[in-house]
C-alpha cells in the first residue's frame, strides 16, 4: 500500500521493476499448497529492481526516488516525524527521510521483508514492526520473524 504525509503533502508508493513471460492454460487447483492459477517466469536476461519514490500530491511530480536492487512487492509506512520505512526481498528494512529521500538507518532482518510495517504507541512510545517471511515469487529468503523497533 502507498503511504501519505499530509503535512509534506507526499505520497509514497514501492515499485518494481520485474519482466516476466505468462502463459495461459486451463490448470485444476491442485489443493493444500500455494497456487496462483498460471504461470510467470522471470526473464533471466532481464535486470530486475525497485524503487521507493515520493509524489507530491499537489504537482503529481516525483519529489525524489531511490533504486533497489530487488523490486519492491510490500508496503511502505510514513510517520508523523517525517520517517518513511520499506523492506526488501534481500532481508534490509530501512528508514528514509521523508523529505529528502536520504537512507537514515537499515537493519537485515535475515529474510525478505515483504509486507508493510505498522506503527504503534505503548506507554507514549512509538513502536514500528515488520514480518520478515520471504515471498515464493520472488524467490526470497523464508522466515518467520517480526522484529519491533523502538523510535527515539
Amino acid at each position: 500500500p502507498l503511504a501519505v504525509n499530509p503535512g509534506l503533502r507526499l505520497a509514497y508508493a514501492a515499485n518494481l521493476h520485474q519482466p516476466m513471460t505468462y502463459h495461459v492454460e486451463e490448470v485444476p487447483y491442485p489443493g493444500g499448497k500455494l497456487w496462483l492459477g498460471g504461470a510467470f517466469k522471470t526473464i533471466p536476461s532481464e535486470e530486475q529492481w525497485g524503487r521507493l519514490v515520493a509524489v507530491n500530491l499537489d504537482t503529481g511530480k516525483v519529489a525524489w526516488g531511490v533504486k533497489t536492487p530487488q523490486p519492491l512487492i510490500g508496503g511502505v509506512l510514513a510517520t508523523a516525524g517525517d520517517l518513511v520505512f520499506n523492506g526488501e526481498a534481500n532481508g534490509w528494512f530501512k528508514a528514509f527521510d521523508a523529505k529528502t529521500g536520504k537512507e537514515l538507518w537499515k537493519y537485515n532482518c535475515g529474510a525478505g521483508v515483504n509486507a508493510p510495517a505498522v506503527s504503534y504507541m505503548v506507554g507514549g512510545t512509538q513502536y514500528i514492526a515488520v514480518a520478515a517471511g520471504g515471498n515464493n515469487q520472488i524467490d526470497a529468503k523464508r522466515g518467520n520473524s517480526v522484529f519491533v523497533f523502538a523510535l527515539q
